[in-house]
């Protein structure tokens, strides 16, 4: 990872993004950040007269400093959006109903303009900028069509082009000429095509699946209890159904196409209404701005969604509502939802993977302040809604297996979607670095039975790991992401996580020999779980350091099963599984418990 040049007195060019259409070549450039510059377009920006600008929002201190303020702009205008949507739409919805249905949008919204905005700032305090290029935007529209796009879109090079230049005419008085090149047109931001093609295979078991539920669907009552995505196993969800005496329901969520398109000439007029006379805060632009990148299914494509939900086949008057990934991205299921939990119908949540109870900067999370009931993996912090319950992905029935003499198995993170207030790519940067160190430091025999295991959504992202792996050592065995885990583990002695995952809490659950590390310490955890994870530091279970982890892998290589048998190992993992991993024999009967014994709280949210 190369650092960040600061301030050396020359008149820049800025480039904002990797689209080379806005680059310059004749000049002295600065790349905004390192999301510029491609691995496998390096033979380009190699040859520039470029430097990269510092990354923003680094360092624990200013993490914290800038979630508290963006927690605060948040409570500060959601209300005011809520109030413009209801005069829109002829309604009149609570707070609650709209936090289930567009809280997390609006949240990653308020991250991602702080960020934005404090990257262009900060860039402006330390560099003299000779002017920007910028697409034509006659006929583009920042609005993507839902949540799901909108998560792509802030990665998006075109998406963020129009963003950054937007951004740069608000802050007023910057002296940063903007020359407009012609762009695509485009009305409104769509996830990108190779995410919606699905094998054939794979869409011929859908086919059956959704045919199975329709069949089931018939034996349905209208007051059943409603279960989707509940990140049970799905033998566990069906023998869950039966346990609370219905038929059991295979429900799945319709896909998702919106025929609307943002219109502009509306969004403007209900800006004006909650937009101050003058742009002088962050807080002046967050609100000139929300109509324009407010997804339009909250808005123009509102009315279509209300209808699509309408015609579902759910029960009418549902026992509860319970899910554990729905409440994300799933407009039909979170409208659903919302009008149901305002009818009074108990809505219950389920954790999502590894960061909730643990992570400094999810708390409190959009699902755990909205639902009358959430249910951890063994935790709580502060929040009535907080109900200890288990690992629901991995139950006892299903037990995974390691080989003592097996190799090492590496699980890797990958690039992130820019929707943190701090630069996740420069951190991810960091975080490659750190693996190529932990495989430098790896002796010769545990090196040569590594097994580098990319995420599966690598293949989304423009990092190029493979190249970067290749490039690093082309003898490396490298497993995209398309075997199952479980089967990679079977044939492991030790797994390596190379961070804080949900994976971690799996393996260690699973008493599957596990070594952890990372960089930046334990900053990224609240003071209330860093006792729990210091106990695995002890243990020599997790490493703050790539060279920790690697010297530890080739200490306990021949005697991988003594080393993890020990009591101060055992003794650690299984206190810490018990507070964020805890794990059930009798899923079903613990899972009936929870879901049917009623809280007090109704829907007063």
């Amino acid at each position: 990872m190369v650092i960040p040049q600061k301030y050396d007195g020359v008149l820049r060019h800025l480039i904002t993004t990797a689209d080379e259409r806005t680059w310059k070549f004749d000049r002295p450039a600065i790349f905004l950040g390192e999301w510029c510059r491609i691995y496998d377009r390096k033979h380009i920006w190699q040859g520039m007269d470029a430097i990269v600008a510092a990354p923003y929002g680094l360092g624990q201190a200013k993490k914290d400093a800038d979630y508290a303020e963006a927690r605060a702009l948040e409570e500060a205008l959601f209300p005011e959006v809520c109030s413009v949507l209801n005069r829109y739409h002829g309604t009149q919805h609570g707070s609650r109903f709209w936090r289930i249905v567009l809280g997390h949008w609006f949240r990653r919204y308020v991250d991602l303009m702080l960020n934005r905005v404090r990257t262009v700032e900060q860039c402006l305090q330390t560099h003299q900028l000779s002017g920007t290029t910028a697409f034509a935007d006659e006929h583009y529209a920042l609005a993507p069509l839902d949540s799901y796009a909108a998560i792509w879109a802030f990665s998006d090079d075109r998406w963020n082009n129009a963003l950054y230049v937007q951004i740069l005419t608000l802050l007023g008085g910057v002296s940063c000429p903007v020359e407009v090149i012609p762009g695509d047109i485009s009305e409104g931001y769509r996830w990108p095509a190779t995410l919606t093609e699905i094998p054939l295979k794979r869409r011929i078991l859908k086919w059956g699946y959704r045919q199975t539920g329709k069949l089931a669907g018939l034996l349905a009552r209208e007051n059943d209890a409603f279960i989707i995505n509940s990140y049970l196993p799905k033998k566990e969800e069906i023998r869950l159904q039966l346990a609370i005496g219905q038929v059991p329901q295979l429900w799945t969520s319709p896909m998702q196409e919106f025929t609307k398109r943002p219109d502009r000439a509306l969004r403007y007029s209900l800006s004006n209404k909650i937009a101050g006379e003058s742009i002088n805060t962050l807080s002046d632009i967050l609100r000139s701005m929300i109509f324009e990148l407010l997804p339009a299914c909250y808005l123009e494509g509102f009315a279509e969604l209300t209808e699509k939900v309408q015609q579902l086949p759910w029960p009418k008057r549902p026992k509860f509502i319970f899910t554990s990934n729905g409440f994300d991205t799933d407009e039909m299921f979170k409208l659903w939802t919302a009008l149901k939990v305002e009818s009074g119908c108990q809505y219950i949540t389920g954790q999502h993977g590894n960061n909730y109870g643990t992570h400094r900067y999810i708390h409190t999370s959009i699902e755990e302040a909205t639902t009358d009931k959430f249910l951890t993996w063994g935790w709580t912090d502060g929040l009535s809604q907080h109900t200890p319950a288990f690992l629901f992905k991995i139950t006892r029935r299903i037990g995974w297996n390691y080989d003592p003499n097996g190799g090492l198995l590496m699980i890797e993170l990958h690039e992130p979607h820019r929707i943190t207030t701090w630069d996740g790519t420069f951190e991810f940067g960091n975080y490659s670095t750190d693996q190529r160190k932990f495989i430098e430091k790896l002796q010769k025999i545990p090196r040569e039975q590594l097994t580098i295991r990319m995420h599966g959504g690598s293949c989304y992202t423009r990092w190029s790991e493979i190249d970067r792996w290749r490039d690093f050592d082309p003898d490396l065995k490298i497993e995209t992401g398309a075997k199952p885990i479980a089967k990679l583990i079977a044939k492991s002695r030790l797994v390596i996580h190379s961070y804080d995952s949900t994976g971690m809490l799996e393996t260690l659950s699973q008493n599957i020999p596990t070594l952890i590390f990372w960089q930046n310490g334990l900053d990224h955890l609240r003071d209330s779980a860093k006792p729990y994870y210091q106990l695995l530091v002890d243990a020599g279970i997790i490493h703050l350091t790539p060279e920790s982890a690697a010297t530890k892998v080739n200490e306990v290589w021949d005697n991988i099963e003594n080393w993890w048998a020990q009591s101060t190992v055992q003794d650690a993992r299984r206190t810490f599984c018990d507070r964020y991993a805890r794990a059930e024999k009798k899923p079903v009967w613990a899972m009936k418990r929870l879901l049917t014994t009623h809280t007090d709280q109704g829907s007063s949210k």
